[in-house]
């Protein structure tokens, strides 16, 4: 179902199946005066998220070759159907920086690098095995700072790594509009996860503190709504919440003297159904390991935690 927003923007849901996500928020901003539209983000590449996709499209009359497509961020929930959107003419856009992470890491190679975080060889099977990743694409990349001008609206490019390298906000001053992505989200925390090399969770902290100066009246995340929370007020949540995350690692790897990220993902506090670690849905297993490992790095990075590789090869940390 297609709601509007405000003059020329609109949003309709490309749902997901058996996701603790729920949907993909789409948002479209119609071109004016015979202008180009904006089409925000795509869903997964499966058969159920295209046809969403392209039953919003057509409901708003969006026709492929006068239709550009920004992504937000190089997830495959919402680069999922850029290879399908270009079959289609649409024109593409994304982040330099996500699109050559996108290119320089691929699923493949992170699945077999987590086993030196302890992920055993069962999730790694299960993750190196899923569906709904994109083909080839090629986008016009995109800076910080770069104008995408639609329907009345002169939406800013801002920078906000953390959730990934080179994820992008849409920023609108006249109207205090912002497209969050997934940088925001205000009823589940975005998961900042582990890239080889980088301080994800450093990065991220950094971004919100980078917007949190930025006057938001109508902000719109990429799944889920915003429960009646101002802008600024989830900004500062999300920054305690990390806080409190980091301190709870820190008791965890010192109460089992050392640890890897799997097994200390094991012994961390999640807001996910399930009875202990082993009844954890498999997928959730992997985010959670993912997000606790980049709270371990964050640690070590700031000398809360040494980091060392033990005689199985495997990356453990333990207190200063």
């Amino acid at each position: 179902m297609i709601r509007k927003l405000a003059d020329n923007l609109y949003t309709f849901r490309i749902n997901f199946k058996k996701s603790p996500l729920g949907w993909l928020n789409c948002y479209v901003i119609k071109g004016s005066k015979g202008g180009r539209d904006l089409l925000v983000d795509s869903g997964f590449n499966t058969p159920q998220c295209l046809k969403d996709l392209k039953d919003g499209m057509a409901e708003l009359e969006l026709k492929p070759e006068n239709t550009d497509v920004f992504f937000t961020h190089a997830h495959f929930d919402h680069i999922g159907n850029a290879n399908a959107l270009q079959e289609m003419g649409c024109r593409l856009f994304i982040s330099r920086l996500d699109y050559e992470f996108y290119c320089a890491a691929p699923w493949e190679k992170q699945v077999a690098n987590s086993c030196k975080d302890g992920v055993p060889e069962e999730l790694r099977e299960f993750m190196s095995d899923r569906k709904g990743v994109p083909g080839d694409f090629r986008p016009v990349m995109l800076e910080e700072g770069d104008i995408l001008n639609y329907g009345g609206y002169a939406l800013r490019c801002i920078l906000t790594p953390g959730h990934t390298p080179g994820h992008f906000c849409l920023y609108e001053p006249k109207d205090k509009l912002m497209l969050t992505g997934d940088h925001v989200l205000f009823d589940i925390s975005p998961n900042i996860t582990y890239i080889e090399g980088k301080d994800m969770l450093e990065d991220y902290l950094g971004s919100l503190e980078k917007i949190s100066h930025f006057e938001v009246d109508m902000a719109l995340p990429g799944h889920r709504g915003t429960g009646g929370k101002s802008f600024r007020s989830r900004v500062q949540e999300l920054l305690r919440h990390h806080e409190a995350r980091l301190r709870e690692a820190e008791r965890v790897v010192a109460a089992g003297d050392h640890m890897c990220a799997y097994e200390a993902a094991a012994h961390m506090s999640w807001s996910i159904r399930a009875k202990s670690w082993e009844d954890f849905p498999i997928s959730q297993k992997w985010y959670a390991t993912g997000e606790t490992l980049a709270h371990l790095v964050y640690l070590h990075t700031h000398g809360r935690l040494v980091n060392y590789t033990d005689d199985r090869g495997l990356s453990e940390f333990r207190s200063v």
